[in-house]
């Protein structure tokens, strides 16, 4: 009975130390205040920041890192994770996504189309549109929209200006005075195509000649004209 008083003195100290430890962090975890941390997965750093200082948790960047498929400056990863309680005062660390990699647009000015289309290609950019004008420089690129080292996204679209084939333009003669050796050393001379159209077989009965193209008339080079003999 006596060495069961002594172990009972010898323990009360331990007791009572465990009890008070127990109590004491009872009462503070009771005092700590507990919230929902927000999901800020998509957000703006800015937007994260106010919707988790609003749930009275701090906020940091841990990093930054390249995603093609998260738009600059928008939260990729959180901790705590999203909608688990946890107390208040806690600092909520994010990752942040720098976008997608940027790439300089090639000069393509000088090329042809079809090596033109091969680099957009090989730098995974999209011919949006090709854009033809007259130009000495027919079958080649002349201009490009984004020009030549302008930073844009891998698959932007680019437009192409290309040139074509120059045509130049004639007001036919009034013919009235010119005979038929007239009309087609005029046309030599300038390179007009025509061909000639014998409506009949005779040569002898043959007495005169119409154009297709009136005189004074206005008429582009890739024209051809016709010219009918009678």
């Amino acid at each position: 009975m006596k060495s069961i008083k002594i172990l009972l003195y010898a323990l009360t100290p331990i007791f009572v130390f465990a009890f008070s430890t127990y109590f004491t962090i009872s009462i503070i975890l009771k005092g700590q205040e507990t919230t929902i941390c927000p999901d800020i997965r998509g957000k703006t750093v800015e937007e994260a920041r106010r919707l988790v200082q609003s749930e009275g948790l701090s906020f940091t960047v841990l990093r930054y890192e390249r995603r093609n498929d998260v738009p600059y400056n928008h939260v990729t990863i959180q901790k705590p994770d999203a909608n688990i309680s946890t107390r208040k005062g806690r600092i909520v660390y994010v990752i942040v996504s720098e976008g997608p990699e940027l790439i300089k647009a090639p000069g393509l000015i000088g090329q042809s189309l079809e090596d033109a289309q091969g680099m957009l290609e090989a730098k995974k950019l999209t011919l949006d549109k090709i854009i033809t004008i007259p130009h000495a420089k027919a079958g080649k690129v002349i201009a490009q929209i984004p020009v030549e080292g302008t930073e844009i996204l891998e698959q932007s679209k680019v437009i192409l200006i290309v040139g074509s084939e120059q045509k130049a333009y004639f007001l036919f003669p009034d013919n009235k005075n010119m005979n038929l050796g007239d009309i087609t050393e005029e046309m030599d001379a300038k390179k007009i195509k025509y061909k000639i159209n014998y409506v009949r077989g005779d040569q002898a009965m043959r007495s005169g000649f119409d154009i297709s193209v009136p005189p004074k008339t206005i008429f582009s080079s890739a024209d051809e004209l016709t010219i009918n003999v009678y």
